[in-house]
């Protein structure tokens, strides 16, 4: 049975005959006996048992007309999914984000574009900032919201990037913590992550953002930090350095992590920590994804 069978069969089921079915699918009479006969054939059994004009469906039949009626429902939940998915005004974007950007990035990018498109349907994955960008690339995610810019995958073409922000780092102590002071007792205002090397420090898992960013610039400084605890969370971070458990680095000026007890003081480096949006560069981006990519980048950058 091929899907195009499934409307004069099921309307032949519902109608009883033959006459009335030819004039609400436009098929001839002859035409729909032929299609009865090879359905009948190919399952090799009678559907209906004939009186005079009239079909009336027999038990094997409405096993088959039961499946047919199913079949039908997931072909048309199916065409209606694809419908949905082309429509930028109706269609999904399968979005992922780092733990730390679902307190301000990711809320405020969702109420401005859902105040223009309130149909559109996001679902969201969190987890670490290599984690999603390998789930955009394998195709598991439309869009990540990461940093830093995954350098590697851009230069092999497979991925886009647009950076969205960029936030200071700073390493970020206990207060009272030698580091926070001059040996003359004022404030610093600077520090070299050079000088935490015989610290224990506090750090993200392995493949989140910043601690790819603190692996590559404790490098540069010639060390290798002691870790002491390892999260998921940047909150859960600041949190165990304001135990005094040890120091970390954190991004200076993000307000969901200034902590009492906790001081971040800017690192005396160039880099920054680089927050953008990747998108498969291989790949033809839905309506409803390649909209959402232009309201998040400002426009025209994921041509």
């Amino acid at each position: 049975m091929r899907i195009d069978d499934l409307g004069w069969f099921l309307d032949l089921v519902e109608t009883s005959n033959m006459a009335d079915t030819s004039a609400a699918t436009g098929l001839s009479q002859s035409s729909l006996s032929r299609r009865l006969a090879r359905l009948e054939a190919e399952v090799g059994a009678d559907l209906f048992d004939r009186r005079g004009r009239t079909l009336v469906l027999n038990h094997r039949g409405e096993v088959l007309a039961d499946t047919a009626r199913r079949t039908r429902e997931i072909w048309m939940d199916g065409v209606e999914e694809v419908r949905r998915l082309v429509d930028p005004d109706r269609g999904t974007v399968r979005l992922c984000f780092m733990h730390s950007l679902g307190t301000w990035m990711v809320p405020d990018l969702l109420r401005s574009y859902r105040a223009v498109h309130p149909t559109v349907r996001f679902e969201l994955v969190q987890g670490a900032a290599q984690e999603l960008v390998d789930r955009v690339d394998d195709g598991r995610s439309d869009l990540a919201l990461v940093g830093p810019e995954p350098v590697q995958a851009i230069a092999a073409g497979r991925l886009g990037w647009s950076e969205l922000a960029r936030q200071r780092l700073g390493l970020a102590v206990p207060d009272g913590h030698r580091l926070a002071v001059e040996p003359d007792g004022t404030v610093r205002d600077s520090v070299d992550l050079a000088e935490a090397r015989d610290e224990p420090f506090v750090a993200m898992l392995e493949g989140f953002g910043t601690r790819m960013i603190l692996d590559q610039l404790s490098e540069d400084a010639g060390f290798r930090p002691r870790l002491v605890f390892e999260s998921m969370e940047l909150t859960t971070v600041a949190g165990l350095v304001s135990a005094g458990l040890g120091v970390a680095l954190l991004p200076v000026d993000d307000p969901n992590l200034q902590l009492p007890g906790v001081r971040v003081i800017p690192l005396r480096t160039g880099r920054q920590r680089e927050l953008g949006v990747v998108w498969s560069a291989t790949a033809e981006l839905s309506p409803p994804v390649a909209s959402f990519l232009d309201a998040v980048v400002g426009g025209g950058k994921a041509g």
